[in-house]
């Protein structure tokens, strides 16, 4: 493809896609075909555009946020967080109560619940729910993170739930407001929902739309909406543009570079959320030189974080130092191991320390979509300058999956949405470089696994910040992982939306349940 005149190539792809993508919208169906409404919201109907809408969507099979986002109002779990934060009791009448060692938890629920079908919410349900964990491994993204701790769930009584565990697992109360709660018949069912929320799924166009009703046999607060439609919109520029014509009421996935117009926009407001959301940047610590500490931490020294910051994301992030991030438990703002520029001075002592000859070169894997590939060419970049070459391995994203889980690759990179499985808790963050586990890049420390343990096993909440901080500390030293910033979660909607739950957007959910539109 040739630029226009005044134009970069990835302009002319960012317009020519969002053209494509205008022209599809217009072609699946008009606002009424979709259940859109127009600015006014007279229709009682919230549209949403997602990047997609996915063609499976059993939210116990997958921890994506596509997939959250568009189940999360049909769905209820058993614990939520109440306007403070604090944890309390939805589907379940009261907190869990732990067993002696703190290796079981009995739950009692909720009475006078209904599922969408009209069945009632009884311990089976649940049971299964959670027994869905051991046999589902590979396949349920979203519960697959439990299963170590997890040994099985009993049904007591009718209203009584028990869960088992193999070990202590302090965080489990936390862990009960993100795992959804589905109907037992329909659990593997990856494009049927039954729940329990106060809406259910409607009419879905695969791959392309997915329209949810006010249930009105909900147990809980009824909802202000009479109807929400989750629509597939790819660009995010046709996204923006659509929001602006009020073919849709919240556009997600909003990029930097647009926040700018989106704030001079009286007809708009912009959410900047410092979630706990990160760039996963690992190194395969199977192959050479990566097995050397000397080297990564050149490469460490040599990063220019404010460099990723303001070229990729427009000065919307924050400085990593670690994998923990913002609102995430155990971080500490005040520790800077490595500058935010690159000091090539220190980065060329590791290099010479380490022996490795500086005509190495390697290849960073990233996804054909998303931020990655801009961050990877400014390591390139930055790296070029200590005589490394660096190139970028492109992959699909299942091909870059099913790589990353072989490690087939020698640095990956990517952007991920750690709060919807694990909270503020560092489970996403940390899990992968216990000895154990199938992701493991090569890194082996048995303090770490003892420390993860202890972490993970606590109900002190002062002792997790202290390990958690800690296990962040040994990660970023050593250099085993390198984000260079912590991006923010954007969310624009119209000016005559309200009601959307920011502290839900802090753990990368989306609470559309108090969401109300008003006329102008």
């Amino acid at each position: 493809m040739t630029a226009l005149p005044g134009h970069s190539r990835r302009d002319v792809l960012r317009i020519s896609s969002a053209a494509i993508a205008t022209a599809a919208l217009a072609g699946c169906a008009g606002a009424d075909d979709t259940g859109g409404s127009s600015s006014s919201g007279s229709s009682g109907t919230l549209s949403v555009g997602l990047f997609e809408v996915p063609v499976g969507f059993a939210p116990l099979y997958s921890n994506s946020q596509n997939v959250r986002w568009v189940t999360e109002p049909a769905t209820d779990t058993l614990l939520t967080h109440d306007a403070s934060g604090k944890l309390v009791p939805h589907l379940a009448a009261a907190l869990p109560v732990a067993g002696p060692g703190g290796v079981s938890y009995t739950i009692r629920l909720r009475k006078g619940v209904r599922f969408h079908n009209g069945d009632d919410l009884t311990a089976e349900h649940v049971a299964a729910s959670f027994n869905f964990i051991p046999g589902s491994r590979g396949k349920s993204q979203f519960l697959s993170l439990l299963a170590p701790w997890f040994n099985k769930a009993v049904a007591v009584d009718p209203l009584t739930v028990r869960l088992e565990l193999r070990m202590p697992y302090g965080i489990l109360p936390d862990q009960l407001a993100r795992i959804p709660i589905s109907h037992k018949d329909f659990i593997a069912e990856k494009a049927k929902l039954v729940a329990t929320g106060p809406f259910q799924v409607g009419k879905v166009v695969t791959g392309q739309s997915m329209q949810l009703t006010r249930f009105d046999g909900y147990w809980g607060p009824k909802p202000k909406l009479s109807s929400i439609v989750m629509t597939s919109v790819p660009d995010p520029s046709t996204r923006l543009v659509n929001l602006r014509e009020g073919k849709i009421h919240i556009a997600t996935g909003v990029q930097p570079v647009d926040i700018a117009g989106i704030k001079r926009d009286e007809s708009l407001k912009l959410h900047e959320i410092q979630g706990t959301g990160g760039i996963r940047a690992m190194l395969n610590m199977t192959r050479k030189p990566f097995n050397n500490p000397d080297f990564r931490r050149a490469l460490a020294f040599a990063m220019d974080r404010e460099g990723v910051r303001e070229a990729v994301f427009h000065g919307e992030a924050e400085i990593a130092q670690g994998p923990l991030g913002p609102n995430v438990v155990g971080y500490d703002a005040a520790y800077r191991p490595y500058p935010a520029k690159a000091d090539l001075t220190r980065a060329k002592e590791l290099l010479e320390k380490s022996g490795v000859s500086k005509s190495t070169t390697f290849k960073i894997m990233v996804s054909t979509s998303g931020a990655a590939r801009d961050i990877a060419q400014v390591f390139a970049e930055n790296w070029g300058r200590l005589g490394i070459k660096v190139t970028l391995d492109v992959a699909d994203p299942a091909n870059w999956n099913r790589r990353w889980l072989i490690r087939d690759y020698d640095m990956s990179l990517t952007v991920q949405e750690y709060g919807l499985v694990g909270g503020s808790m560092p489970l996403s963050q940390f899990t992968v470089y216990r000895a154990s586990s199938r992701q493991n890049p090569g890194y082996r420390n048995g303090g770490f696994d003892r420390d993860f343990g202890r972490l993970f096993a606590t109900a002190d909440e002062a002792e997790r910040a202290q390990l958690a901080g800690k296990l962040n500390k040994i990660l970023a030293e050593e250099a085993i992982e390198l984000p260079p910033v912590y991006p923010k979660l954007l969310v624009a909607q119209r000016a005559e939306v309200s009601g959307l739950d920011e502290k839900a957007l802090l753990l990368g959910r989306l609470n559309l349940r108090g969401v109300s539109i008003s006329s102008r």
